[in-house]
């Protein structure tokens, strides 16, 4: 009878064990699981805020391995790594002057230089220059510009709802900031975009 409540009882023990070093391991990575702070965005922003834990993760990417088998009896394995190492992806909700605003923020981590991903979207916007689109119910901003050695793409709307897309990469970081219900402006993305 002791034997079989003990197996169990090991069991737990490993499982909790293996989940402690996970987390561990997550924790002391390079990326942080959240990251913006709830008090960082009403520093930005002003309201309440609240990140939402259930919601706000880093997924971490194995490295995976190829093995060839060759038709003389001998294999050789390789590694194939993932375009994508870490991605932390976080979720907060504020109360601002009485308007429900969602905030989404993506920090991708790739094996190799970003820019030839992002770039053909940042010829849609002419470097260095901003643009303002404005009508009696309509708004459209969108900008291109450096900062912190990053590559900035922005973009508010007001139609159909207030909404600010914010998309930043250096090297191998691709950041992207989606705020829903609300028109940001760039320097409170930019401050966003440096508290990360």
């Amino acid at each position: 009878m002791k034997t079989k409540l003990l197996i169990p009882v090991a069991l737990a023990i490993a499982i909790v064990a293996i989940s402690v070093t996970t987390m561990s391991a997550l924790m002391g990575s390079s990326s942080k699981i959240v990251a913006l702070s709830s008090s960082e965005a009403q520093a930005t922003f002003g309201g309440s805020w609240e990140v939402l834990q259930n919601q706000t993760y880093l997924k971490v990417y194995p490295t995976e391995n190829i093995t060839i088998y060759y038709a003389n009896g001998t294999n050789v394995t390789i590694p194939y790594p993932q375009h994508v190492k870490l991605l932390d992806h976080e979720v907060l909700v504020g109360n601002i002057n009485g308007t429900k605003v969602k905030m989404m923020i993506n920090v991708v981590q790739f094996t190799s230089n970003v820019s030839h991903f992002v770039l053909p979207l940042s010829h849609f916007i002419q470097d260095e220059h901003h643009h303002h689109h404005f009508s009696q119910n309509y708004m459209l901003i969108y900008n291109s510009t450096e900062y912190n050695g990053y590559r900035v793409i922005y973009f508010a709307s007001n139609a159909p709802y207030p909404h600010t897309i914010l998309i930043a990469y250096k090297g191998p970081t691709l950041i992207e900031v989606t705020l829903n219900g609300y028109v940001a402006s760039m320097a409170q993305m930019e401050e966003v975009l440096n508290n990360i």
